[in-house]
């Protein structure tokens, strides 16, 4: 599988052509390495993107006007070969078209971009949606990056804390079996805190909906900043981990969310889809910076 990587004076990062997916993240200055490595004992997969739908839809199919179409958890993209458009030492662009094979899982014509971006101590990742079809096109977009949490062998990942930009009294939405089930339940009750404790993902990922906070930073037992996680604009937040043994954190930005149980609307009508009418671009940008 093809790696292609950016580097600068504080980051080198690795991207995978399959699925333009987002690698590896390390510090030059000590070879730190931040993304999680996708052990697939606890999670075979780093960072990947999730096109043309968040989560599952129901029974794994979806209806746009009389016609149904098949497809599994998080759509195709990250399953799919980008084609590398530019690299250059601090910049590579990646990008997904339509094709025949993509057109019998979804009925649009599209091109997806990929931009990764190195800004010092920085990384922009930046989606650029367009449509080159006859009709206005239909979507969700999201990223998926699990970081290693603990990031040293003597701690553990309860040592933990996420702290967002503000405080938050927004509740998760809760999922049975991967769609959401109509309930929901406190977190923050009014802090700007979650302690990655290990039941926190007991009942599956946590699901926000409109968060006040336009970041995070993920915080270690002595309150040290280990990263910030900027994700400005983005109607929904997932945080997940597989069980309370796996060392890592996904912190998951995203335009969409998965099907509600026993859904049966129209994949225009979905919860959270984005609508992009004809000759016109859609773009979204998340960030994380490196202590």
């Amino acid at each position: 599988m093809s790696q292609f990587f950016i580097e600068n004076s504080f980051l080198k990062v690795g991207i995978n052509q399959v699925g333009a997916e987002f690698a590896s993240l390390q510090s030059v200055a000590d070879g730190t390495e931040y993304l999680w490595q996708a052990d697939p004992k606890y999670w075979g997969r780093h960072s990947c993107i999730l096109f043309p739908y968040i989560g599952k839809v129901w029974e794994d199919k979806f209806r746009i006007g009389e016609k149904t179409y098949h497809g599994k958890q998080h759509g195709f993209a990250r399953n799919m070969l980008f084609e590398k458009i530019l690299l250059e030492k601090e910049k590579a662009i990646f990008q997904l078209k339509h094709g025949e094979k993509i057109l019998d899982e979804y009925p649009y014509q599209f091109s997806l971009l990929v931009k990764y971006v190195l800004e010092k101590n920085q990384l922009h990742i930046i989606y650029e949606v367009e449509n080159l079809d006859d009709q206005a096109i239909y979507f969700s977009l999201g990223a998926h990056p699990a970081f290693n949490v603990p990031l040293k062998k003597n701690e553990k990942r309860s040592d933990y804390i996420l702290e967002f930009e503000k405080a938050e009294k927004v509740k998760t939405l809760e999922i049975t079996n991967g769609y959401l089930d109509g309930n929901s339940r406190a977190i923050f009750d009014g802090k700007n805190t979650i302690q990655i404790a290990d039941d926190l993902f007991e009942k599956d990922a946590l699901i926000f909906k409109n968060l006040e906070s336009n970041f995070l930073h993920l915080k270690n037992s002595e309150g040290e900043k280990i990263w910030t996680f900027t994700f400005e604009g983005f109607p929904y937040l997932g945080i997940w981990s597989k069980n309370e043994e796996s060392p890592f954190i996904c912190i998951e930005p995203w335009f969409g969310v998965a099907d509600e149980m026993n859904a049966s609307w129209d994949f225009r009508e979905k919860e959270g889809i984005v609508k992009l009418d004809i000759g016109k671009k859609f773009s979204c940008k998340h960030s994380v910076m490196i202590y």
